[in-house]
């Protein structure tokens, strides 16, 4: 009687269930994978670095991207940034001494404004 009872409770539970949370048509908007575009995906290398570093902009809508270098106490350094495509920049940093930096990625035209960090070897 016992082991009914607990198959009539579960039967009852998993038509409750199924009820509430089962799929309808009620038009919920849905997506895929294909819908989920991600803008400004910056990648940095080689990191650590010796002698330059590569800043990488994939999918990109930005304008006019900058590329500024920081020290980890935040004093703006002046290094030489080479544009060498669209979106990707090469930063000479061999005359900085060892140590963390933060390279900003910034657009004043969309808005956008990131910072990494990198260690300078």
């Amino acid at each position: 009687m016992g082991k009914l009872k607990n198959l009539l409770l579960s039967t009852l539970f998993m038509c409750i269930g199924l009820t509430v949370y089962g799929q309808n048509d009620i038009g919920y908007p849905s997506f895929s994978s294909a819908d989920l575009k991600i803008e400004n995906k910056v990648q940095i290398y080689p990191n650590p670095s010796i002698d330059f570093l590569k800043v990488s902009i994939e999918s990109s809508n930005l304008v006019d991207p900058q590329i500024v270098i920081h020290s980890i106490i935040g004093n703006r350094l002046e290094v030489f940034t080479e544009k060498t495509g669209a979106n990707e920049f090469k930063v000479d940093v061999k005359n900085l001494p060892a140590g963390y930096y933060l390279v900003a990625v910034k657009d004043a035209t969309t808005g956008f404004s990131e910072t990494y960090k990198f260690l300078k070897r």
